[in-house]
């Protein structure tokens, strides 16, 4: 510290840098109240509503039963914070009208002003779901009252919002399955028209009817071999050759009819796989569509008894746990303690400054420092002599420089006593005069 190495330097550097330390408090404490003067008051309000579990547990009958509630909630806070919803908010209780602000710009002040936190249990264990329990909305403004205000408006449109999300998707849940079910009970109608056209077309390539033509095919084979014994037979009689030619006659279209009906009987039985495989389709497409059917009306069924719970307010419900109050204290922080902030800070810089200057010229002013830095011992020490003139000047520079510390001192003190309201109302008042 050049000169500076013991307490009584410290005091010798203290007087001789009095005026500038004194100076730069001066300064620095107006400045600050200055400062502090100009900051406004900031409150916050808070609200807080509460999720209450559902009355009766049905994961099955839930609207939007796949949709989580932290989910849930999270969408309802993009609905809060939506550019429309705040710019209602704004126009239903006047905000910003006395600044000169855009549109865009009184949205985003709003939305930094609004806090929406999720309330879970601190205790669930590492690694487990955490169900939110409740919801705390706070909402900061210069005006108390318009906090509490914004706070409890935020909160209703919560609940509104909310109330509305749940009715809407019980009714659109029901109204789609409603829907679902009448479309695939007509396909099923339409399909049961076309197994039934296709049946009676196709009869006899049918397994009924291919079973019953094999039945047919053996019974003809049959008479067939029987025709040719008969044949054979005549062939060896000796009867007249006009009656055997008639008869040969007779067998042969006999034979040649049942040739017919066999080739008949063989074509359907090679169709009747590629008939078959058709059929299988429609009927594989209408078990499909029954067994849709079947899940629809599970869950049309499951979506009326949604909308059940719905009317009678069973499911799970956000309510109100606290409105928000008046706040009563700043969160901005006290005037006062700005106040003297800014003395302790400006105190410490007047402090600094005396003790660079004393660096920078690191000047032998007393007998000590002679013997400390020289290493000798001096003989005479001479005063310094100052002129009459030179002395009344200085006097008069030490009272005006006093006046202001003292006036000074008198502000803060004031400051510290009453608190800047009757500071405040004299600058009000010399303003208006």
């Amino acid at each position: 510290m050049g000169q500076i190495q013991s307490f009584g330097d410290f005091i010798s550097m203290l007087r001789r840098r009095f005026w500038l330390i004194a100076i730069v408090v001066l300064v620095g404490t107006l400045g600050s109240i200055y400062w502090a003067l100009g900051q406004k008051k900031i409150y916050e309000a808070t609200a807080v509503a509460q999720i209450e579990a559902p009355t009766i547990v049905d994961a099955g009958t839930r609207a939007g039963g796949t949709t989580s509630i932290d989910r849930r909630l999270r969408l309802l806070e993009q609905q809060l914070m939506a550019r429309d919803n705040l710019v209602n908010i704004i126009k239903k209780y006047g905000l910003y009208s006395g600044v000169d602000l855009s549109p865009n710009l009184k949205v985003s002040a709003l939305r930094d002003s609004a806090r929406i936190l999720q309330i879970t249990d601190p205790n669930a264990s590492w690694g487990a779901v955490r169900t939110p329990t409740g919801m705390v909305i706070t909402v900061s403004d210069t005006d108390p009252e318009m906090a509490a205000l914004l706070a409890n408006e935020f909160l209703q449109n919560l609940l509104d919002l909310n109330n509305e999300r749940r009715s809407a998707a019980a009714s659109e849940q029901l109204s789609f399955f409603q829907a679902e079910e009448e479309r695939v009970e007509s396909e099923i109608t339409l399909l049961e028209t076309r197994i039934a056209t296709f049946k009676e077309q196709n009869a006899p390539y049918l397994p009924a009817g291919i079973a019953s033509q094999r039945e047919e095919l053996t019974e003809l084979r049959s008479s067939l071999l029987q025709l040719d014994q008969s044949l054979i037979e005549l062939e060896g009689s000796g009867g007249r050759q006009r009656n055997i030619e008639n008869q040969r006659a007779l067998i042969n279209e006999q034979r040649n009819l049942i040739g017919v009906r066999i080739s008949e009987i063989q074509e359907a039985i090679t169709t009747a796989p590629e008939v078959e495989r058709q059929f299988s389709t429609l009927k594989r497409e209408q078990d499909q569509l029954k067994a849709q059917y079947t899940v629809i009306t599970q869950r049309a069924t499951s979506a009326e008894m949604s909308q059940a719970l719905e009317n009678q307010d069973q499911f799970e419900r956000i309510e109100v746990l606290e409105t928000a109050l008046v706040p009563e204290n700043p969160v901005s922080g006290s005037r006062k303690k700005k106040a003297i902030m800014g003395f302790a800070a400006s105190s410490v810089i007047g402090l600094g400054l005396a003790f660079l200057l004393e660096l920078l010229r690191p000047v032998i002013r007393t007998r000590e420092h002679l013997e400390r830095q020289l290493n000798v011992k001096a003989v005479v020490a001479i005063p310094k002599i100052n002129s009459p003139k030179g002395k009344k000047k200085n006097k008069v520079i030490r009272a005006a420089l006093l006046v202001g510390l003292l006036a000074a001192a008198a502000i803060l003190y004031g400051v510290l006593k009453d608190g800047f309201s009757g500071l405040i109302g004299l600058v009000q008042r010399k303003t208006i005069g």
